[in-house]
């Protein structure tokens, strides 16, 4: 099995040559040389863009060529793009994009790095990815989430009384998600803009983990309900650290409206 650099060298070589390849970009962890750098058990992400009509073909070809580097255990497309899993289990996802979707496809913040590794579109290319937002409307999004929250939590608790356990749980595994942001907001915005919630390990602190551990029970109705009520403590609290912090407004009037009527429908 050859490494991931000698993958993306010969990669880059084989679509340099080829003339129904327009460009060919690194993204995710293998692009990374500073945060969230990639391990010997991350994946590879490419896009290859192609003149519109050739999409077909060269996706048609990507097995023979990913072929050359190791024995692929499984391969498969699927909404993203194609994906070959090696005997090591290492994967390669290289979804294949028609040149007048470029601009579509490269339009998250310019924190996410796209590693350039083929350019023959005289420019558009890199005019494209200077373009990009420097960064997310994030007070817009924290106003989203505060709102995001209570109607989940609303939710949760019809769950239960309903006797519907594991879309609780589930209800939990969004306020999780939500949690992670919060965290990550609060302690480096530019982790936001990852627009992952891999490896929250490194990123948030000790402290942070053991308050998402209380809120991620297993499925186990009364530890359910438990984390259910301690959202309810855990929320505000984040939303106050983070408009202290930073400034941004929100509609607070939400938990005195909200949070007696969901308390009321819990103690039923």
């Amino acid at each position: 099995m050859m490494s991931p650099k000698e993958i993306t060298d010969a990669l880059t070589k084989i679509f340099q040559d080829d003339p129904r390849v327009v460009a060919f970009t690194l993204v995710g962890s293998q692009a990374r040389e500073d945060v969230y750098k990639a391990t010997k058990y991350s994946d590879m992400e490419g896009y290859i863009i192609t003149k519109d009509e050739f999409v077909e073909a060269v996706e048609g070809e990507l097995l023979d060529i990913l072929t050359k580097f190791g024995k692929i255990l499984f391969s498969f497309k699927h909404d993203i793009g194609f994906m070959a899993i090696y005997e090591d289990l290492f994967r390669i996802e290289t979804p294949v994009i028609k040149e007048s979707g470029m601009k579509q496809l490269f339009s998250r913040p310019k924190f996410q790095t796209v590693k350039i590794l083929v350019d023959k579109t005289n420019g558009e290319l890199r005019a494209i990815l200077d373009k990009r937002p420097d960064g997310i409307d994030i007070p817009r999004i924290f106003k989203d989430k505060v709102v995001n929250f209570w109607n989940w939590q609303i939710i949760g608790a019809q769950y239960l009384k309903k006797g519907e356990i594991y879309n609780t749980r589930a209800i939990l595994n969004i306020h999780a998600s939500v949690l992670i942001k919060l965290f990550e907001l609060i302690n480096d915005p530019n982790i936001l803009l990852l627009e992952t919630n891999k490896r929250v390990e490194e990123f948030l602190t000790s402290d942070q983990l053991k308050v998402l551990a209380e809120i991620t029970p297993s499925y186990d109705k009364s530890q359910i309900e438990k984390s259910l009520w301690k959202v309810m403590d855990i929320f505000p609290v984040v939303f106050k650290d983070i408009k202290e912090k930073y400034g941004y407004s929100y509609d607070e009037s939400l938990e005195e409206k909200v949070k007696p009527r969901v308390t009321n429908l819990l103690n039923q």
